[in-house]
């Protein structure tokens, strides 16, 4: 239980260094439910996951 905590707590916090880093990078991930779901619930690879969804495919 105490590492799909930290797994899911990860995957926040990568979200929102995405987010803040997006400034630079020009990658910016929408925080809507779907996006949050993902990362809560698959952590850091969610993250990734988005990030190559919105850099390739939009």
């Amino acid at each position: 239980m105490k590492s799909f905590v930290l797994s899911a707590l990860l995957g926040l916090g990568a979200l929102a260094l995405v987010n803040l880093c997006g400034a630079y990078t020009g990658v910016f991930v929408p925080v809507n439910r779907l996006s949050l779901l993902m990362s809560g619930l698959l952590g850091i690879p969610g993250v990734t996951l988005l990030v190559i969804a919105d850099t390739f495919l939009l």
